[in-house]
């Protein structure tokens, strides 16, 4: 099984970490929304980074799902279940 990198975490050429461009992002957004409460927050946050990551690891694959299943960690049918619900597959 595929353990994640010690060296992590990654910065971006802004020198931010993935957890820090989150934070930001997040932040950023709420004070959009001012005084509007956000609704299903989790769930939207969640499939706006998880389509383009689904996307982009089935393309680095050749859209090959065992592959892609191993490099997020995750089984093969819980994959499945991901692609269908970003209409992936």
């Amino acid at each position: 099984m595929n353990h994640p990198m010690k060296n992590l975490p990654v910065t971006t050429p802004n020198g931010l970490s993935l957890a820090e461009t989150t934070r930001a992002t997040v932040k950023e957004y709420l004070q959009l929304l001012g005084n509007q409460d956000a609704t299903y927050l989790y769930r939207q946050i969640i499939d706006e980074v998880e389509k383009p990551l689904l996307e982009v690891l089935m393309e680095h694959t050749n859209g090959n799902q065992s592959r892609t299943a191993a490099l997020l960690g995750i089984n093969r049918a819980t994959l499945r279940s991901k692609l269908k619900r970003h209409s992936l597959i």
